[in-house]
């Protein structure tokens, strides 16, 4: 592991580094940088941008150039995250953190309370995607909550003020698909599209205030063996090992039946395993846009629409864009 003592660059360092974030947001609320391979150590799309005052969404869409430790601190909030590409390994004081759908889970997520500064760290690893949404609820903000419930502000202000708490959270289907089109959004999204934006951090943010305040709904729980043995699906699922297979050839080959595979793989992944395998299709028909040039029927094609149509909505619900814009960025 390479320690880096020197500061990140100044243009750079706080949208890098997502949970480092400032008690007081910067003075323009819209940062963005799209960093090349010549002097940073990552690559890709990283944004910090005040949402409403006291709530701040970062996200990241990068690829790491060097294995490479960097250093910040962390300042008061609570932090609601979700990877849902590649992986992110990071530590907020002691505790240690290994996300996303390449640390073992569809899509990693996280709840932690910062009741006071801390240590931050974050390990880049040479080669290693990082596709990560951050949502911080800044003292400020939690303390403005109003409503009738007084049960659930309590709870979530004493949440708040607990330093380092943190809580299991399943995000549901609906809260993945909001991140991955978050991230996966324009880097200069116009006015409709940040009311878009805006709404989807506000359907993310309740869901996972609703854990905390003890009203979500509970999620089926697994046993270690059947999580073991759903995740070795899933790795084979992302070699395409069933590119040509049904649910009951994929069910047969794991020893259950196609609705306990059906309900089981939800409880694992968050989402049903057919949405999970066009999901998939629609990462890989979004990557081949980007960075081989395939038209959109090409594209439609490689996700399995026979009609572009079709295609280019579920794109848009998933991303956040249409292929063909994502195609004129490229």
């Amino acid at each position: 592991m390479q320690l880096s003592p020197e500061p990140m660059p100044q243009s750079f360092a706080p949208r890098s580094e997502t949970f480092a974030v400032a008690s007081k947001p910067p003075a323009k609320p819209q940062l963005q940088a799209r960093t090349g391979g010549g002097q940073h150590h990552i690559a890709g799309l990283v944004e910090m941008r005040e949402i409403k005052p006291g709530l701040v969404l970062q996200r990241m869409r990068v690829q790491d150039l060097a294995d490479k430790e960097t250093q910040g601190t962390v300042l008061p909030g609570v932090k609601i995250g979700l990877v849902v590409g590649g992986r992110s390994d990071f530590w907020l004081g002691p505790h240690s953190f290994r996300l996303g759908p390449q640390a073992g889970a569809q899509a990693g997520a996280m709840l932690v309370a910062v009741a006071e500064p801390d240590a931050y760290r974050r390990q880049a690893h040479r080669g290693q995607a990082e596709h990560k949404l951050v949502l911080t609820l800044l003292p400020d903000w939690l303390e403005q909550l109003g409503g009738e419930d007084a049960r659930a502000r309590a709870r979530i202000q004493a949440f708040g003020a607990r330093h380092l708490a943190r809580l299991d959270w399943r995000p549901s289907a609906r809260a993945i698909a909001l991140a991955h089109q978050i991230v996966h959004g324009p880097e200069r999204p116009g006015l409709i599209e940040q009311l878009y934006q805006e709404a989807r951090v506000m359907e993310i943010v309740a869901e996972g205030l609703a854990v905390v305040a003890g009203e979500a709904p509970p999620q089926a729980a697994l046993s270690l063996r059947e999580h073991r043995r759903l995740r070795e699906l899933q790795g084979r699922l992302d070699a395409g090992e069933f590119e040509q297979g049904g649910l009951a050839e994929i069910a047969n080959s794991v020893g259950m039946s196609v609705s306990s595979l059906q309900r089981s793989f939800k409880a694992f992944a968050g989402e049903g395993l057919f949405e999970y395998l066009r999901g998939r299709k629609l990462d890989a028909a979004r990557e081949a846009l980007a960075r081989e040039g395939l038209s959109v029927g090409q594209a439609a094609a490689l996700a399995g629409y026979g009609n572009a149509a079709n295609f280019a909505t579920a794109f848009k619900r998933r991303f956040g864009c249409s292929p063909s814009a994502l195609r004129a960025r490229g």
